[in-house]
């Protein structure tokens, strides 16, 4: 077992298969391990936000990166690690969903739980209610996207390109860039009804 150091300095365990086949170099592991400590934790706040429970998460970002290990292990060559990895994710949590014959749904204030403090000073009432407001609005209009659109900006705010999405999803560029457009108009709208 190795243990990778993300970016926030927490020792995160990264189980790989046991040795490589006969002959095979490490290079799989250390790129692996590399691409672990590169994209694990965007991956897991992606899954978290994709409604999917902490545990859950740790499961399915397990899973995909053993798979990714194999692959390179076996000789396959990715292109793009990151788009791979969420086409991973997404067919692991379609699988999970089919077995559980249940999609599971975000807990009510589950969503506001995530967010992060970004002001340095406590604010006052009128502001906590707007922010409230603003925040509700957000999530009314983002529940209110398809999953697929729901899906793309995730991924885009994640730092994905429509190339990579494209390439993840198994669509074409423009139909992620369209599908984009749509989504971003749609939650313009509703946010500011």
């Amino acid at each position: 077992m190795r243990v990778v150091r993300v970016n926030n300095g927490t020792a995160v365990p990264l189980v790989l298969d046991a040795e490589p086949a006969a002959g095979a170099s490490d290079d799989a592991a250390q790129i692996a391990a590399r691409l672990y400590a590169q994209h694990a934790a965007s991956l897991h706040r992606y899954l978290l936000v994709c409604r999917c429970q902490p545990a859950d998460a740790d499961e399915l970002l397990q899973e995909a990166f053993l798979r990714l290990f194999r692959a390179l292990r076996q000789g396959e060559k990715i292109d793009s690690p990151k788009a791979w990895l969420v086409r991973v994710l997404q067919n692991l949590r379609t699988d999970k969903a089919r077995k559980e014959s249940v999609y599971g749904s975000a807990e009510e204030g589950e969503m506001q739980q995530k967010i992060p403090v970004w002001a340095s000073h406590a604010p006052s009432p009128e502001e906590s209610v707007l922010h409230r407001e603003r925040f509700d609005r957000l999530e009314k209009a983002m529940q209110a996207l398809s999953e697929r659109q729901h899906q793309y900006l995730l991924l885009r705010a994640e730092g994905l390109t429509f190339r990579e999405i494209a390439e993840a999803h198994g669509v074409t560029i423009q139909s992620v860039a369209e599908t984009c457009a749509r989504a971003i108009e749609r939650v313009g709208k509703l946010t500011n009804e």
